[in-house]
């Protein structure tokens, strides 16, 4: 099973309120859309989403300059290359550490403001942090911020469970 799907495309989606044309996994096993792009086939996970940002009213969601801009495509091919598989448990191990190092330092992945990449992430890592004990929810602390922080906003959390990272009784 693979983490960046329809489902998490339909959410972006949903996310930017735009439609993703008619979605399917193409003959090359990645994602396709129909219709996203007039007449026209797009295909590519991370090609999917810049494009529904490129359509949808809030295009600064994918950087608000170059540099931004570059970081969050580097983070939506992440996403594809090794978020995706991280419902292997020695993946999702990875890319918990790695997320928790970049995290350490920024508020978001891309830096100081929220783009479409954490997006992207949140819905991609849902199952994986709602899996999380709270060991080791504590122990991925800058994962767990970043990931309550996200979850605040309703608008992104859509219908998806709210994911609890109250730590008090570990220290009781």
């Amino acid at each position: 099973m693979v983490l960046c799907n329809i489902e998490c495309v339909q959410r972006i989606s949903q996310y930017l309120d735009v439609s993703p044309g008619k979605l399917y996994v193409s003959e090359n096993n990645t994602i396709a859309s129909d219709d996203l792009v007039k007449n026209q086939s797009t295909e590519g996970f991370s090609t999917i989403v810049q494009a529904l940002v490129r359509n949808s009213k809030y295009p600064a969601i994918l950087g608000d300059d170059a540099v931004t801009q570059a970081l969050t495509r580097q983070w939506l091919e992440y996403a594809v290359l090794c978020v995706n598989y991280a419902d292997n448990s020695n993946n999702e191990k990875r890319v918990l550490k790695e997320l928790n190092l970049v995290l350490k330092t920024n508020t978001y992945v891309s830096g100081t403001k929220k783009t479409i990449a954490d997006a992207t992430l949140y819905y991609a890592l849902h199952g994986v942090v709602k899996r999380l004990s709270p060991s080791e929810k504590a122990e991925y602390v800058h994962v767990s911020r970043w990931f309550d922080n996200m979850q605040q906003d309703a608008k992104l959390r859509q219908t998806m469970d709210t994911i609890s990272f109250n730590m008090m009784h570990l220290y009781l």
